[in-house]
């Protein structure tokens, strides 16, 4: 028996990574209910990987937002969930997205806890961050949702490509609750490098003062150094453990948030733009 689930993801460019995503899913406990995939005009494999697996295959503009209400727009199924092509998810997680949303009538969206791994020193730092985000509602958001309640708040902004799963956590959360499961989704971080990580940040972070203006009280946490580095200091003991990740998530997260406060457009990046 399928779930009442459908899954959406974007994709440009994806070939690496997507068919890991894809096997994930057609690997869930319970079987999902549709597969659409949004393309942003890839110039690789990723559109034939997609409809080898995918049931539906849109293509679309070059942005994530935009791509992610195309999909579930076209969605069949009670409940969406958005993954991006370079996750990939524990077998029990659609299951468990069903269980509560059967079970509590009144949550409207779920985060799934998220852990990165990859193949260089950087992405290893990445997936340290990550675990002291863990549980920190500023910092997480929802990624599965009523399609009744994507309906009422509008789905995602397609003006914004930094910060819009925040922004729709924040719609969603004031319309109705928003809990939490258990399984995993597993972020492929694959060769990150330094370089990387902060352009990629500066990319998103284009478009953070539109967010920041419109949701003050979260984005103060997300976007206040001390905020983050009292997070950190929550665990010292994983930073004594780990004394070169620790070295690492410092210049790492200085390099952030200078780059965040700081944004620099690059040219590998802008192929998704904000659409207003």
């Amino acid at each position: 028996v399928s779930s009442m689930i459908t899954v959406v993801i974007p994709t440009l460019n994806a070939e690496a990574t997507l068919g890991a995503c894809l096997r994930s899913l057609r690997a869930q406990e319970t079987p999902i209910d549709q597969i659409i995939i949004v393309d942003g005009g890839s110039t690789d494999t990723t559109v034939q990987i997609a409809r080898a697996t995918a049931d539906i295959v849109l293509t679309s503009s070059a942005n994530r937002s935009l791509q992610r209400n195309a999909g579930w727009q076209m969605a069949t199924s009670p409940i969406v969930l958005f993954v991006d092509a370079d996750m990939v998810l524990d077998p029990y997680v659609v299951t468990a997205c069903e269980d509560v949303f059967n079970r509590m009538p009144s949550v409207v969206g779920l985060v799934i806890p998220e852990q990165s791994y990859g193949t260089t020193f950087w992405s290893r730092v990445k997936a340290f961050e990550r675990t002291f985000y863990q549980n920190v509602w500023w910092m997480e958001a929802a990624r599965c949702f009523r399609r009744d309640c994507l309906i009422r708040v509008g789905g995602y902004d397609p003006a914004l490509i930094g910060g819009e799963d925040w922004d729709l956590d924040e719609r969603v959360r004031q319309y109705s609750r928003v809990e939490r499961i258990q399984p995993i989704i597993w972020h492929n971080e694959q060769d990150l490098t330094l370089e990387r990580v902060l352009l990629k940040k500066g990319h998103y972070a284009s478009t953070l003062s539109v967010y920041a203006a419109r949701h003050p009280r979260r984005a103060k946490r997300q976007l206040s150094l001390a905020s983050r580095l009292q997070l950190f200091a929550r665990r010292p003991w994983s930073l004594l453990i780990h004394p070169i990740l620790a070295v690492g998530l410092l210049i790492m997260g200085s390099n952030e948030w200078w780059t965040q406060k700081y944004p620099n457009e690059t040219d590998e990046f802008k192929a998704e733009r904000p659409i207003q």
